[in-house]
């Protein structure tokens, strides 16, 4: 089964704090912000951000999206359809409950799948932070077919450093509470495969994304990061070019927009608040 390949992960309580979980936050009137987390993250990436907008009197809503938090083993049968089905699903719960403006805010993964759902749903708008829509450079997506062939069972940490502190780092940001000084848990993770079904499940969101673009009329913000090494300026500015109504921000900031201690929140907060007091203006 696919999901074996990731069965390691069982034998640890990952995202086991609430702060992972959905959450909704309700206020008075008829406008709703959906905010989407980004891979492999959680709701409790867009809290500060949530936050930001409940105060401005904006109901939020943060789900989970299938196949992250705890079910993170699992991620490997999930499908692209299903990240924007659940999203759906949000926006009509919320029409049913009368809300009539209804925007849209992702993170990564979240803003492909915003894109994605948008043009669909004729969301009112759609705020884009760091939004992924491919794997690096255009020719990595053509030799992709080939790859994939070549790379059936791709173990990224095989021969990882684990006393590097990026290293360090940038794990424990995807899979928080993981003792990386117990040598079960670096076998563990040096065994860990990460099957290419999965990663073409993200590059069919992605080309969903990018096709979304081509046809979007939403009023749109994007922001991106000038020192993002994993969406990559040059790429969001690329998808700029299919989105010639959208706007687009930049700020000074790694890929980790949502987060307060990254250096650029504040402005990521004015400008998202802004743009939405303008949507609902």
């Amino acid at each position: 089964m696919a999901n074996d390949q990731l069965s390691f992960l069982r034998n640890f309580n990952l995202f086991a704090d609430p702060i992972h979980e959905t959450f909704a936050w309700n206020a008075t009137g008829n406008a709703a912000v959906v905010l989407l987390h980004g891979f492999p993250g959680t709701p409790a990436d867009m809290r500060p951000l949530g936050e930001a907008l409940h105060e401005r009197g904006w109901t939020v809503v943060a789900p989970l999206l299938p196949g992250f938090g705890p079910d993170i083993p699992s991620l490997p049968e999930r499908k692209a359809r299903e990240w924007s089905s659940s999203v759906t699903a949000e926006i009509s719960a919320l029409r049913s409950s009368d809300y009539r403006h209804i925007v849209l805010i992702g993170h990564s993964l979240g803003a492909a799948v915003a894109l994605d759902v948008g043009v669909r749903e004729a969301v009112d708008a759609q705020v884009l932070l760091a939004p992924y829509w491919r794997f690096g450079t255009p020719l990595r997506d053509l030799l992709w077919p080939l790859l994939r062939r070549w790379m059936k069972r791709w173990r990224p940490l095989a021969r990882a450093d684990f006393d590097d502190e990026r290293i360090r780092a940038g794990i424990l940001r995807m899979l928080p509470d993981l003792d990386l000084d117990d040598e079960t848990v670096r076998w563990g993770l040096r065994d860990l495969v990460v099957p290419t079904t999965l990663l073409d499940e993200l590059r069919k969101a992605g080309g969903a994304a990018r096709h979304a673009a081509k046809r979007s009329q939403v009023p749109t913000l994007v922001i991106q990061g000038l020192r993002d090494s994993i969406v990559q300026p040059r790429d969001t500015e690329s998808l700029m070019k299919a989105m010639p109504h959208a706007r687009l921000e930049f700020a000074d900031s790694t890929h980790n927009l949502t987060r307060p201690d990254d250096g650029a929140f504040e402005r990521v907060r004015t400008l998202a608040v802004g743009f939405l007091d303008e949507v609902r203006a």
